[in-house]
């Protein structure tokens, strides 16, 4: 009989003792009903296999920005969980809604999401879309949404991590790295088969982090712009698995006797 060789029994020990599910998870607004209209700092417990809450979301008014109202029925205050955007989607789905009107283009919004301290290892494959990132310059509307600051924070907490970001036909991006930067071009509607013109995608891929940031607000294009809204879709993301020191000695050791018997096997030749 055919023995399993030391790294194949290492690779199926590691998947067998991973405390933590490699399933991915999803902040789905569509499932949340305890987000307050207007209330600014919401956790949610949405990981069946890890306890407590999973996932925090913040908005923090900078300057002095004032949140308002969502401008379609039923109106309401923001940040809020609504059912006004479509983002090109089949139907419509629930996001988190935030709505201003600032007084000057100093005036921002910061979005905090952090994930729970119990991932030890941290999260991968972070990766949401905001709708309704455009534009619009005429008939009394005067705002050019923008996304600044945009990155994540790693595992120790010590290193900022540079997005992924996919704009569509009505955005556009500038700069690299941590100084990206998304203005809207053009306006789109809020629903219907063109509302996924005003999507912005932005995903950290394969690092490992522990929170992301993005601020909101309006470029320097007007100085006093005039209401303003984005939606943001379903929040994405795999904990990542955490082994046990114990079983990480074990498949050390079978890894190093992988290489010696290689070696030896070698020399026979």
């Amino acid at each position: 009989m055919k023995l399993l060789s030391p790294f194949v029994l290492a690779g199926t020990l590691a998947v067998l003792f991973f405390p933590h599910s490699l399933s991915a998870v999803t902040l789905n607004w569509n499932n949340i009903t305890t987000w307050a209209d207007g209330s600014r700092n919401n956790s949610f417990d949405i990981d069946p296999l890890s306890a407590g809450n999973d996932i925090t979301v913040i908005a923090t008014p900078n300057n002095g920005a004032p949140f308002q109202n969502m401008i379609n029925a039923p109106n309401q205050a923001t940040p809020a969980v609504t059912s006004n955007f479509q983002g090109g989607l089949a139907s419509i789905d629930k996001t988190l809604s935030i709505a201003l009107d600032l007084t000057s283009n100093t005036q921002t919004v910061t979005v905090t999401i952090n994930f729970a301290a119990l991932y030890a290892a941290g999260v991968s494959n972070v990766s949401f879309t905001i709708f309704d990132v455009d534009f619009s310059n005429s008939g009394g509307n005067t705002y050019q949404d923008q996304l600044t600051l945009i990155r994540a924070l790693s595992i120790d907490g010590t290193t900022l991590i540079a997005p992924t970001i996919t704009t569509s036909a009505s955005n556009t991006l500038t700069g690299t790295g941590l100084n990206q930067v998304v203005n809207g071009t053009a306006s789109v509607a809020d629903t219907g088969a063109a509302s996924g013109n005003g999507n912005v995608t932005i995903s950290f891929g394969t690092a490992a982090i522990k929170s992301l940031t993005f601020t909101y607000g309006s470029s320097s294009l007007f100085a006093n712009p005039t209401y303003q809204h984005i939606g943001i879709h379903n929040i994405n993301f795999t904990p990542v698995p955490e082994l046990n020191p114990a079983w990480s000695a074990l498949l050390s050791c079978l890894a190093a006797t992988g290489l010696v018997l290689r070696h030896r096997s070698h020399f026979r030749k």
